[in-house]
């Protein structure tokens, strides 16, 4: 019944790898995807071992398998899997490190509406009528637009 594990080879473990890698792109999530790779991976150690002189039996090669599953696992759920850092938060919200900057309005405020200018890049801001030139704080950031208020002279 187990006879097929006395032969099992480096071709075996390199197509169970892209068939798990198949699957991945199906189910999608990493899980296959990680096992596809140690699986590969011992799949090119079992090819690459006579010409170091070591011959893994089916024994040796489970247990690698089983070895290397786990830790590519541990690797998934350790680098992939765990939620985003506090420092990515603003990721996909360009500016929102910006607030709280203070910035000199580029084009006078007038009707709610202007720009200011920071790191060489032109932002649309709303608040109080202000003329060009006036040293104003970015308090709050809504769809990449900024909401500004006068600085006081004095600061």
């Amino acid at each position: 019944m187990i006879e097929w594990l006395y032969d099992l080879d480096f071709h075996h473990w390199i197509l169970l790898g892209l068939l798990l890698l198949v699957i991945e792109v199906f189910i999608g999530g990493g899980f296959f995807m990680w096992i596809g790779f140690s699986a590969v991976a011992l799949g090119l150690l079992v090819l690459m071992g006579p010409l170091v002189g070591i011959h893994l039996s089916w024994q040796w090669q489970l247990s690698l398998f089983g070895l290397g599953a786990l830790l590519a696992l541990y690797a998934w759920r350790r680098y992939v899997r765990d939620p985003v850092s506090a420092e990515g938060a603003g990721l996909n919200r360009r500016g929102a490190d910006l607030v709280g900057k203070v910035t000199t309005l580029k084009t006078d405020l007038r009707n709610g509406q202007g720009y200011v200018s920071v790191y060489d890049t032109r932002w649309r801001v709303t608040g109080p009528d202000l003329d060009a030139g006036t040293r104003v704080r970015l308090v709050s950031m809504d769809d990449m637009t900024f909401t500004v208020e006068p600085v006081d002279q004095d600061q």
